[in-house]
C-alpha cells in the first residue's frame, strides 16, 4: 500500500512513546514488512512541512535507502495544488497540497489524525476521472486498508 503520511502524524507513526502509536502500529508494520508499500511525499508545501520535522528526518533517510519513500514531482504537485484551491475556493481547506499529492501520485490512502481535511480528501471530483475514491487511515480499526488493492503503481515519481 502506498500512502501519504500527514506531517502532523509523523510522531504517531515513528514514535512508540506516542499515545496514538498503537493506532499507527499496523500501518508502520505494513510499511516495513510488505513488499511494494511506500510513503509518498512531494510538492513545495509538503516538503516544507517535512523539513521542519528534524527529529524524524533520519527515519526518512533510512526509508529512502530501503526504497520505502517515494518523492513525487514538485512542479506537478504545486500546479495541481493551485487547481484544487481554485475548485474548492474555501479557506476552510488548508490541505489542498495533500489532495494534489494524492491526485498526482495516484496514491489511494492518506494517513492522518487530522479530521479537518476529510470531506475534501474524499471528494471524488477533485481527482482524475475514473480513479478510485481515496481512503483515510486514522486508527487501528482502519487496518482493512492494509491490503494489496491499495498498492498502486506510483505516477510522477522523481
Amino acid at each position: 500500500m502506498c500512502f501519504v503520511l500527514d506531517s502532523n502524524s509523523f510522531h504517531c507513526f515513528f514514535n512508540p512513546a506516542c499515545s496514538a502509536y498503537y493506532d499507527f502500529e499496523p500501518l508502520h508494520n505494513w510499511l516495513y514488512k510488505t513488499t511494494g508499500t511506500k510513503i509518498v511525499y512531494g510538492g513545495t508545501t509538503n516538503l516544507n512541512e517535512i523539513s521542519r520535522l528534524e527529529k524524524y528526518l533520519p527515519y526518512l533517510v533510512e526509508l529512502r535507502k530501503i526504497s520505502k519513500l517515494i518523492q513525487i514531482d514538485t512542479k506537478l504537485v504545486d500546479e495541481e495544488t493551485e487547481r484544487i484551491k481554485a475548485v474548492i475556493n474555501n479557506k476552510d481547506c488548508d490541505d489542498p497540497h495533500i489532495i494534489a499529492l494524492l491526485a498526482v501520485s495516484g496514491c489511494l490512502v492518506f494517513a492522518s489524525q487530522d479530521k479537518r481535511a476529510d470531506k475534501y480528501i474524499k471528494r471524488k471530483n477533485l481527482y482524475p476521472k475514473n480513479t478510485p475514491r481515496r481512503s483515510i487511515y486514522r486508527q487501528r480499526s482502519h487496518s482493512n486498508l492494509l491490503k494489496a488493492d491499495n498498492i498502486v503503481t506510483i505516477q510522477n515519481e522523481i
